[in-house]
This record gives C-alpha cells, sequence and structure tokens, in this order.
C-alpha cells in the first residue's frame, strides 16, 4: 500500500477561496471512496469543513501553530523531514512550497507565478518566501503540477525547471451549476435580469477594478437614456485599496457594491447577468470564467496569460490594459446575436474541464514512480 502525505497546512478554511476549492475538489473523492492500495494522511492546521471523522484508508494530523507563517515553514522544512521520513510514497504540496530536505518523492503544486510577476498582489514577505522555496521545493526527483500552459511557460521561466518535470491538470469551475438559486438577491439589491453586468473578486489590483470603472462609465455616458445596464461589484472589501474602489463605486451611478456573496446567491447573479467582466491583469487559471460559462453568461476577459486558454472561443478577449477595449466589449456583449453565440461556445468550452478528471491526474501523478530525471 502506497502512502500518500497531503499537506494542507497553508490552508485557513474559509479564507483562501481559490486554493481552497482547488484542494478541496482534488481530495473529497480520495476521502470518499478507496482508492485502490493508497491511504491519505492529511496534514493541516484545522480539519476542514467537509471532515467526517477518519476512514480505514483517510486520516487527518491537525497542526493549529501552523495558521502562522513561521511555524508553517518550521512544519514543513524541518518536521516534516524528521518525522515522515521516507514513510510516505510521495508528499503533494499543493500551496506552491514543498519540504527541501524531506527524503520522499514530492509533487507540488504551483498554480501561478504571482511573486515574480506581480509580487506586490501577494505581499513583500509572502513573494520572497516563494521566490525561495518554489525552485528549491521542485529539484532532484520531485515533480511540480500546475492550472494553465501559461502557469507552466511562467514556471520554467522564473524556476529553471526542466519542462518535462511540468505537468498541467486543468481545474474546472462548475460547482455553482449545481448550486439552487437563491433569486432573492436581485431583488435585494435591486436588479433585473439581463439588466446588469457583474464582476467578482474585483477588489484587488490584479482585477484591473479601476480600469473597469473607466470603462463602465464610458460605455454608460455612449448608451441610449435610460439603456445602460448596471455593474455589480462582488467580493470582500478590505483595506486601504479597496476602499478607495468602493468610494468611487459609491459616486457612479448605476454602479452596486454586493458585497460576500453565499454560492446560492452568486448562482442567482451569474445566471441573469448580462455578461461577466473579468479583464484581470494576470491569472493563474481563472475559475469564474467556467463558472459564467457553465450557468450560459457571456464572458469578457482578457488576452492575456492564461484567460483565453481557459476562455476558449467561449469570451470576447480584450486588451486589459485598454479602457476602450473594455468598454466596446460592454456594448457588444448586449448584442442579442453575439451574446447567443457566446453562450453556445461557452458550453461547449466548459466541458473540456472536469474536476473528477483532476482528481484523477493528480492521483496517478502522486502514485506513480519517480522518473528520476
Amino acid at each position: 500500500m502506497k502512502t500518500i502525505g497531503l499537506n494542507a497546512l497553508h490552508l485557513r478554511w474559509g479564507v483562501n477561496a481559490g486554493t481552497e476549492t482547488y484542494f478541496s475538489n482534488l481530495v473529497l473523492p480520495w476521502y470518499e471512496r478507496e482508492q485502490g492500495t493508497s491511504r491519505f494522511i492529511m496534514y493541516c492546521n484545522e480539519l476542514p469543513p467537509w471532515w467526517r471523522g477518519p476512514r480505514p484508508w483517510f486520516d487527518a494530523v491537525a497542526l493549529p501553530r501552523a495558521r502562522g507563517l513561521v511555524w508553517r515553514i518550521f512544519y514543513e522544512q524541518l518536521w516534516f523531514p524528521l518525522k515522515l521520513g521516507s514513510g510516505v510514497h510521495t508528499l503533494f504540496c499543493p500551496g506552491y512550497v514543498g519540504s527541501v530536505l524531506l527524503r520522499a518523492r514530492q509533487v507540488v503544486a504551483v498554480l501561478d507565478a504571482y511573486a515574480w510577476r506581480y509580487p506586490r498582489e501577494i505581499g513583500r514577505l509572502k513573494s520572497l518566501y516563494w521566490q525561495f522555496f518554489i525552485p528549491r521545493s521542485i529539484r532532484g526527483r520531485n515533480e511540480v503540477t500546475t492550472i494553465s500552459s501559461s502557469s507552466a511557460s511562467d514556471i520554467v521561466h522564473f524556476c529553471e525547471v526542466d519542462p518535462a518535470r511540468i505537468h498541467v491538470i486543468y481545474p474546472a469551475g462548475g460547482h455553482l451549476a449545481a448550486m439552487d438559486s437563491d433569486d432573492t438577491v436581485l431583488g435585494r439589491l435591486g436588479l433585473e435580469p439581463q439588466r446588469y453586468f457583474h464582476c467578482v473578486g474585483v477588489f484587488k489590483e490584479i482585477k484591473n477594478p479601476l480600469r473597469i470603472l473607466d470603462a463602465y462609465e464610458r460605455y454608460a455616458a455612449q448608451a441610449a437614456p435610460g439603456q445602460a445596464k448596471k455593474l455589480v461589484l462582488v467580493g470582500r472589501a478590505d483595506g486601504a485599496y479597496a476602499e478607495m474602489l468602493q468610494a468611487r463605486a459609491r459616486a457612479m451611478p448605476g454602479v452596486v457594491l454586493a458585497g460576500r456573496l453565499s454560492d446560492g446567491e452568486l448562482a442567482a447573479l451569474y445566471r441573469g447577468s448580462a455578461g461577466l467582466v473579468f479583464p484581470s491583469l494576470y491569472e493563474g487559471f481563472g475559475i469564474p470564467i467556467l463558472e459564467a460559462q457553465s450557468l450560459s453568461c457571456p464572458v469578457i476577459t482578457s488576452n492575456v496569460s492564461s484567460m483565453p486558454e481557459v476562455a476558449g472561443a467561449g469570451a470576447i478577449l480584450v486588451d486589459p490594459e485598454s479602457v476602450a477595449a473594455i468598454a466596446d466589449a460592454l456594448q457588444a456583449i448586449g448584442e442579442p446575436s453575439r451574446r447567443d453565440a457566446l453562450i453556445e461556445r461557452g458550453q461547449d468550452n466548459f466541458v473540456r474541464f472536469s474536476w473528477q478528471k483532476a482528481s484523477d491526474e493528480v492521483l496517478a501523478l502522486l502514485t506513480a514512480e519517480s522518473r528520476g530525471i
């Protein structure tokens, strides 16, 4: 029997939305059903919300102190080598960083290159931490999994790793499609179906919010009286930058601040939206694109990094640094023929991605023997 270690020490359940979605969708099938001769031990700082006790093939070790970065480094870089030794066949590290001194084989998930491309977005300390540990984590017989060919190219460039060690395994983005819509959110926010656009997680510089607001202002100014659709901004707003954005948004006619929404509310918002506006400056993948396509919502996204790769033909691609291009896309996406075509192509594109397929492919990589490259 092969023992697979799962390093979830980086996760704060309910806080790290993207990485939690990634980890949980990969690992839950292994927890719920026995996977051949594989046994799993998950190391975490607290038990996940889906935990219902140990299984004969799946156990967990909680290390609460690892919520702090210093303690997390201690556990990953010193405790793991001392305690795990060669007792695990492979250690899966989905938090970008592996255990440098561990003798066991590791598969390290590096989902993007924020630490090099946009270090301000994740903070100076975290960027330095990743810049130091990521290259050292993927040396020797360790291998890398990532979520787009764009991210794979970045990893090769910044970490000088052999491309043969990198495995692109796409995630998916359809969990909202299975949700019952909470349509009361539309009434609460004063929205009518197809009379608004929406943005998600927008209160970060990397999401390009200032240009989105500029583009919406231009779009609204060019629309016939009473014909401009509203713009709904969704997401938690923390810090001075987010407060500045909120103040500007409140002063703009037609802009609605929705705050954080439940999955049911978010599903309703997607289903009723005239389009997802997602012209980010950089994405490792871009799950909201697939969420929109799964719910028949047209998409505007960027023509850079991973977004064209994820969106396929099911989106209007724009230069994220061009306010005029984003404004023109807002106008174009409202045309019925363009909208219908985008929805159809988006649904065709969405079926390329599957969490079950991703989970199976990651497990196959974890249980494989080292190639000794």
